[in-house]
């Protein structure tokens, strides 16, 4: 059985002996360093199983050399047991925080560290090949150092820029377009990508870093869709950034996949690099090193976007509130008279609601409601938008629309509702039918606002119950 080699390191002659004697008579072989520099020579030469290391050191201290052993390939693998004084406490934290495994206080029994270092040794990953030139002295010690000190320095960078351009963002996709676009800085690819499983929509959102032709993009994306955990029948919510009428073809097998730790979701980061080698070799460990933080952004803008639809959206349809439906009325108002646009309105009640209540119940009563908003929502058009106005009040505004076609439209709805059978918690179904009002812009003189259009839509309304309902009245 291999011996397993200990390094200590630390400047204090005294230490060193005491730590190496019991070491010793516990069967380890031991290497000894007296300062951090000459710590991380042996270290990068030998390659031991286990570092023991004091923090409190002159030239390099202990935390110095411990984010350079673990941010070296060659010694990544070894575990760090660092060695501290009681009126160490934030030396001993921030070393714990930059990579060590273990610590002990000075004052520790020999037992102590015998099985603080077997339980290390049992612990530690396999080491890694290396295939860099291993240091001849402390000069070349103190270049790797520099180098290491420049990349967690570009890290910190992409990071910060992650943070600080990412949070701010007012939608899930505007995070997805940010957090790519820093990535992209740093990435020499083609392509980059995100995909978010939630347990009822997929959000899938692609940069281009160059024109691709219309089918390797659309590989890509299923090949990303293809890595997530979604429910059947998920809504997939997508946007690609860039020129897609491009005729650069693309392996869509060199594709690189991270993935991103997400609160109750399934998330990757997907990357096309120009050159698979040269970002195998200079930019994979940056990606890697991020893609919390870039979660950390996501995650963010998934909770404010979702606080944002429930501020909006009615918690028994999942349509437009009121108040939401009643300012989005006014700004596709305001636009349309900007541009002398027609625009419409359809307000729909639904008949005899208060029958259902009677008859079977509040619950039945919010089956139908959730029902009737599905069925009229349906048979209108993407632009439209459509809302909860009251208890059982219905509205729909219909930019780019004159009376004529919203006549059309709410016809449309009406028979779409009586034709449709709801079904009811208890078992069976119902129908129900609806009275709509229709009004537009092109009816009133002067500035038309919100409260006038809605107005004359409802005295229609009250025309088509008093017409006999199920029915509509322009």
């Amino acid at each position: 059985m291999k011996t397993t080699r200990v390094l200590v390191v630390d400047d204090s002659a005294i230490t060193r002996a005491l730590l190496i004697r019991t070491l010793e008579r516990a069967g380890f072989a031991v290497i000894e360093a007296q300062d951090g520099i000459e710590g991380a020579v042996v270290a990068l030469r030998e390659r031991p199983d286990v570092v023991v290391t004091d923090l409190e050191m002159p030239t390099m201290d202990g935390t110095q050399l411990l984010r350079l052993l673990k941010s070296d390939p060659a010694t990544a693998h070894a575990p760090v047991l660092i060695v501290t004084s009681h009126g160490e406490a934030p030396s001993r934290y921030w070393g714990l925080q930059t990579g060590a495994d273990a610590y002990l206080t000075k004052d520790h029994r020999p037992e102590e560290l015998v099985d603080a270092v077997t339980r290390l040794v049992a612990a530690a990953p396999l080491p890694a090949e290396v295939v860099e030139a291993l240091p001849e002295g402390p000069l070349e010690v103190l270049a790797r150092v520099a180098r290491h000190l420049d990349r967690s320095l570009m890290q910190a960078t992409v990071v910060n820029a992650l943070l600080e351009q990412g949070m701010g963002a007012a939608s899930l996709h505007e995070a997805c377009r940010i957090t790519l676009k820093v990535v992209a800085e740093v990435v020499d690819a083609r392509l980059l990508g995100v995909g978010l499983a939630e347990p009822d929509t997929v959000t899938l959102h692609l940069v281009l870093a160059e024109p691709l032709a219309l089918h390797s993009v659309d590989r890509c994306a299923s090949a990303l869709i293809g890595q997530l955990d979604m429910s059947p029948g998920a809504d997939i919510s997508s946007e690609i950034t860039g020129d897609r009428e491009g005729d650069v073809e693309v392996d869509v097998d060199s594709l690189v996949t991270f993935p991103l730790s997400l609160r109750d979701a399934n998330g990757r980061l997907v990357v096309l690099p120009r050159s698979p080698g040269q970002f195998a070799s200079v930019s994979h460990r940056l990606v890697e090193a991020c893609t919390g933080h870039l979660a950390l952004v996501l995650d963010n803008a998934r909770l404010a976007q979702r606080l944002r639809e429930l501020s909006m959206r009615d918690g028994l349809t999942k349509i437009y509130n009121h108040r939401a439906i009643h300012d989005r009325l006014g700004e596709e108002l305001a636009r349309a008279r900007r541009y002398g646009h027609p625009l419409a309105v359809i307000i729909c009640d639904l008949d005899h609601f208060k029958r259902v209540n009677d008859a079977h119940g509040h619950l039945a009563g919010d089956a139908i409601l959730r029902g009737a908003a599905k069925a009229m929502e349906g048979s209108l058009r993407n632009a439209d938008l459509f809302g909860r106005y009251g208890g059982e009040e219905f509205l729909a505004v219909l930019p780019e629309t004159d009376l004529a076609a919203a006549l059309h439209l709410a016809e449309r709805m009406r028979s779409v509702l009586a034709g449709r059978s709801l079904p009811l918690p208890a078992g069976g179904t119902i129908g129900v039918t609806g009275s709509f009002g229709v009004a537009g812009r092109e009816e009133l003189d002067g500035e038309v606002n919100a409260d006038r259009i809605v107005t004359l839509a409802d005295e229609r309304l009250y025309a088509a119950k008093a017409a006999g309902r199920n029915c509509v009245r322009p």
